[in-house]
């Protein structure tokens, strides 16, 4: 049997230190290009096998992302962004679920010391100062969405903007009922309310008959059943925004079971422009999903360890389809 070669030997064949071996294995971005080239030649020729831990072909460019995949709608469409991104080069995505905070920090530390992975992007996660140290210690690029963190590149397309631009419509329309439809506080929000407080700052609160408000939980069996008591009566709203592409497609068919007729009696606006959304012809504010995925892959892959944080923001669009009217 072959024994097999050892780092010691790896270096001397190379004719580098054993500092330097060890480093091209670890942390080859440290090296000259031509070093690493000679370092690996020698392994090849002595068939030498890195232990598992650092052991992994750095041609690969390997990217943890932590999304909210079960909790919020838009991720789909944002990981279909950043996948198509990712065909430019040789990649490997890694998909976690932000869950519990201890865990999170577990896993995302072990990561980093391990180079298990190349970059991190985070959707809506918090990042705590624990975290952040290992993240600038071993300067692992970092881009953050829906998380206005200014200690790292970060993608956001703003709420309020967003929100805003659906109660100008409203204050154009006729519409005089205005119920808005939102989801309550959660974990998987780190901006609780923004939605809600925007339109209802900008909205012409005192031309309007009636504008209600109804928070609910979007994963209540009972969410049918809460929209279309709202949607019940002799002064149901004549317009309804959702703070969610997922609440106007429920409201949508709570509105169909009651054959309310659509834009006609009952206009719909959803937040997000989600696959859904499209599919079902629901008008809503465009937050640029897919391109925010493949923006944060461009822009991941620019970082530097003496990059500063980019700062970029999209601006949201209404889009008018079969629920409303122009």
């Amino acid at each position: 049997m072959t024994k097999r070669a050892t780092l010691q030997q790896i270096a001397a064949y190379a004719d580098v230190s054993i500092a330097t071996a060890s480093r091209c294995f670890s942390n080859p971005d440290l090296l000259k290009p031509e070093t690493v080239i000679k370092i690996r030649n020698a392994a090849v020729a002595l068939n030498y096998k890195a232990p598992r831990i650092i052991e992994r072909d750095v041609s690969i460019f390997r990217i943890a992302v932590f999304t909210r995949l079960f909790s919020h709608e838009g991720d789909t469409e944002r990981l279909r962004g950043i996948f198509n991104a990712l065909q430019a080069w040789p990649n490997e995505l890694i998909l976690y679920s932000n869950g519990d905070p201890t865990s999170f920090v577990d896993c995302v530390k072990r990561l980093i010391v391990t180079k298990r992975v190349d970059a991190f992007i985070f959707f809506g996660q918090l990042i705590n100062n624990d975290v952040y140290t290992y993240l600038e210690k071993f300067h692992v690029p970092t881009v953050m969405l829906d998380n206005d963190d200014i200690r790292f590149s970060r993608i956001l397309c703003s709420d309020k903007t967003g929100a805003e631009l659906a109660a100008e419509y409203f204050n154009r329309s006729e519409y005089k009922r205005i119920l808005f439809v939102g989801a309550r506080p959660g974990p998987s929000n780190i901006n609780p309310g923004v939605r809600l407080k925007s339109f209802r700052d900008k909205l012409h609160r005192s031309s309007k008959e009636l504008v209600s408000e109804l928070l609910v939980d979007p994963r209540s069996p009972n969410l049918h059943s809460q929209i279309s008591k709202a949607l019940e009566g002799k002064n149901r709203p004549q317009a309804i925004f959702a703070d969610s592409d997922d609440l106007a497609v429920a409201a949508f068919r709570a509105a169909r079971a009651l054959h309310i007729p659509i834009p006609k009696e009952l206009s719909i606006i959803g937040f997000g422009d989600t696959d859904t959304a499209l599919k079902l012809g629901l008008s809503t504010v465009r937050t640029h999903l897919d391109a925010t995925g493949r923006r944060a892959v461009e822009i991941v892959r620019s970082i530097r360890p003496d990059s500063k944080p980019v700062n970029e923001l999209l601006r949201p669009e209404l889009i008018h389809r079969e629920t409303s009217n122009k």
